[in-house]
């Protein structure tokens, strides 16, 4: 019996830009998946979100990994699925983690993301690799991919972040097909897009400093710039927007989608713990989801 875990992730700043080869920002979250892997005749699943595709991505792992065995693998998660959050890298990263136990493989974090990222592939056709990276790295991360490689940095934090998730509940559409129809606008209007992606690199930069000098208020209003970029993208919902302006007539630093967007999740910067609380017990009596965090 093998077993290993991923963790969740949000991405403060990149989501979508990092497709095209922009640099991003994420942080790793304390809410984890663990997995647990069983020699068995046949593959199966034991959760209550199994489906053909996430066969597909733990078989496209296996494969990678040159493993022929079959399991029963069993799966607890407290990441809310289709969030924003990077649920299935954290099944991935820790599938992989568990098939590493099982058969006693001593694996670098580089080499476990890779596998994990075997199944991303799986599950949304082009994935920028961030979520995969954030799930098995930790931390908060500079991740830029070009060209098919991948570059990751470690951020130092100042001073430590109150995060809170707002959660819509659901999303119009997969990771895959969001993607895609950003795809389909920026061929239609390339100068325009490549106008927001000139905006998005000087935000990124602003962000990389505010984190390591610990100006909270300062990433706060670049994260309020950054999502009016999504929006120009058009990848926000009026649940987002919702969840959004609450938390900022609440007294946010700043907020926007976190993930694929149209639906999902909200990443939000506090002033401090009590705020978050506030912002979280407002957006639940919204009808909403929420969870606090502190990134450290």
């Amino acid at each position: 019996m093998g077993k290993g875990s991923g963790y969740a992730k949000v991405i403060l700043f990149g989501e979508h830009f990092v497709v095209y080869g922009l640099p991003a920002i994420g942080v790793a979250l304390a809410k984890k998946t663990d997995v647990e892997v069983s020699k068995s005749q046949h593959m199966r699943v034991e959760s209550s979100h199994a489906d053909a595709s996430l066969l597909n991505g733990l078989e496209a792992i296996k494969n990678a990994m040159g493993i022929k065995d079959s399991f029963v693998v069993k799966i607890k998660s407290e990441i809310p699925l289709g969030s924003g959050l990077g649920s299935s890298a954290a099944v991935s990263v820790a599938y992989v983690r568990a098939l590493a136990d099982e058969y006693g493989l001593q694996l670098t974090g580089e080499q476990i993301s890779a596998y994990a990222y075997e199944a991303e592939k799986v599950y949304h056709g082009t994935p920028s690799g961030i979520d995969n990276t954030l799930a098995s790295s930790g931390g908060a991360i500079f991740y830029q991919n070009t060209d098919g490689k991948s570059a990751v940095k470690p951020l130092n934090v100042g001073k430590p972040l109150n995060i809170v998730i707002g959660n819509t509940g659901k999303k119009q559409g997969s990771t895959a097909e969001i993607i895609a129809a950003v795809r389909g606008r920026r061929e239609k209007n390339p100068g325009i897009y490549e106008d927001l992606f000139n905006a998005e690199r000087k935000v990124i930069d602003g962000a990389v400093k505010a984190i390591e000098h610990g100006d909270p208020a300062a990433l706060g209003e670049l994260m309020n710039i950054n999502h009016g970029l999504l929006s120009a993208m058009g990848v926000s919902t009026k649940e987002n927007g919702d969840i959004i302006y609450a938390a900022r007539v609440f007294g946010a630093y700043g907020a926007k989608i976190t993930g694929a967007g149209m639906g999902g999740s909200c990443v939000i910067l506090a002033k401090n713990e009590k705020n978050a609380e506030d912002i979280a017990n407002e957006i639940r009596k919204m009808g909403y989801l929420a969870i606090t965090s502190v990134v450290q």
